[in-house]
Parts: structure tokens; C-alpha cells; sequence
């Protein structure tokens, strides 16, 4: 049997707690920053949201964001003060993979 995307993974995060730390960002100052910002979400949603198994089904247990390193789910491009909270934000409210919630 092909082994789950998600077994990859070290850590998991609520997908609503992830959208409000998301959410408490500053917006964003200009078009070029949008799309950068858009881009992002999308990339990080492909990546450790949307995994789907061989058959096309979506492979993720318990609707979290699995991910290995805090700075996957951090914008780079954002603000110094966003992105320190965003870390802080995401440490507090990650859990070991296996964890239930």
C-alpha cells in the first residue's frame, strides 16, 4: 500500500487556528505584495492541505495543515512584526503529528 503524504510530517495545526493567525496579518501595501501573499497560500494549501492519495481522494485524516518546519507556514515576504508573531502564533498551537484534536 502507497504510504500517506501526511505520515511525512512531523507537526499539525488546526486548519482554523492557521487561518486566524493568517487573518491577523497587516494587509498587504501593494499589488506586487497581494499576489506574492496569494501565491503563498495557495502554494502552502497544495502542499500541506490538499494532498490527495494514488485514486484522487484527498489524504488528510483530520482537516490540519501538516508541515516539518514553522517557516513553511510562515509568509517570508511579510512584515518583521508579522512574521515574528505569525512564529510565535504557529509554536504555540502546533502539535506532534499523531496527536489527536
Amino acid at each position: 500500500m502507497e504510504r500517506h503524504r501526511y505520515l511525512e510530517y512531523k507537526y499539525k495545526i488546526d486548519y482554523f487556528v492557521l487561518e486566524r493567525i493568517w487573518g491577523q496579518q497587516r494587509p498587504v501595501e501593494n499589488q506586487d505584495a497581494l499576489y506574492a501573499y496569494v501565491n503563498f497560500r495557495q502554494r502552502t494549501n497544495l502542499k500541506h492541505y490538499l494532498m490527495f492519495d494514488k485514486d484522487g481522494r484527498m489524504d488528510n485524516p483530520d482537516g490540519c495543515y501538516y508541515f516539518n518546519d514553522v517557516e513553511e507556514l510562515v509568509f517570508q515576504e511579510g512584515r518583521k512584526e508579522d512574521k515574528i508573531m505569525m512564529r510565535t502564533k504557529i509554536k504555540e498551537n502546533m502539535v506532534p503529528r499523531d496527536t489527536v484534536l
